[in-house]
């Protein structure tokens, strides 16, 4: 049975607002410069993960909702469709009752230095599932044709040129996406819900250790 329409009018999309709010940088950042950041960015990996960890940890929900969500990101970011992972991700967040929030962070997992593996094992994953003779064997030099192709089929609404140029390879690597989700989101929320339920249990420990102490002291 899916979620009441309302309760997503009054609970998700509160919610809403503050994924703007998260994400957004006081001062715009060139075009050139935000490029740059995706491949590497200008704090460093290891910082940057680290501050998205934070940012995970600090979601309002239980550990189950939160994971729930970032699972369902990850899941929608293995679709060869780019542009559509947010939004797909938070639909599955809703429909799943995982966090909004959690379900964008998600999505960040692809970037220049994870989106081949993704690639590859969705595009194989499909041609296993469709047949090997029919789609064999795709490189890097096909995948980024393919994506160059897509975007000006987009721009262009031309759709002589995704059949032709973007649908043998966008086809399998969309087959192989549903697997590969299934697998990818299931495994996150395995390995989070514990680590989050942890993390949960010290906040709360250390926050009735500062009520207790503050209770002593008025005393």
């Amino acid at each position: 049975m899916l979620p009441d329409i309302r309760n997503f009018t009054l609970a998700h999309l509160a919610e809403i607002p503050h994924l703007f709010l998260m994400f957004r940088r006081r001062d715009q950042l060139p075009l050139i410069d935000r490029l740059r950041d995706l491949v590497w960015p200008r704090i460093g990996w290891m910082r940057t993960i680290t501050y998205y960890w934070h940012r995970l940890q600090r979601i309002p929900g239980t550990p189950e909702s939160v994971a729930a969500g970032f699972g369902c990101g990850m899941a929608a970011s293995m679709s060869p469709a780019v542009g559509t992972h947010v939004m797909v991700g938070m639909l599955l967040a809703y429909l799943l009752r995982g966090s909004l929030l959690a379900s964008v962070i998600g999505t960040l997992v692809i970037n220049p230095w994870t989106a081949p593996p993704v690639w590859f094992s969705t595009y194989y994953t499909g041609a296993f599932i469709l047949g090997w003779d029919e789609y064999g064997h795709a490189g890097i030099a096909e995948f980024l044709e393919m994506f160059v192709g897509l975007s000006k089929a987009a721009v262009h609404l031309d759709l002589n040129l995704f059949i032709s140029s973007v649908w043998p390879i966008f086809w399998p690597m969309l087959v192989g996406a549903g697997p590969v989700a299934v697998i990818v989101g299931v495994a996150s929320y395995l390995i989070l819900v514990p680590i989050l339920r942890k993390l949960h249990e010290r906040r709360m420990a250390a926050r009735q250790k500062r009520n207790v102490q503050v209770s002593s002291e008025r005393a």
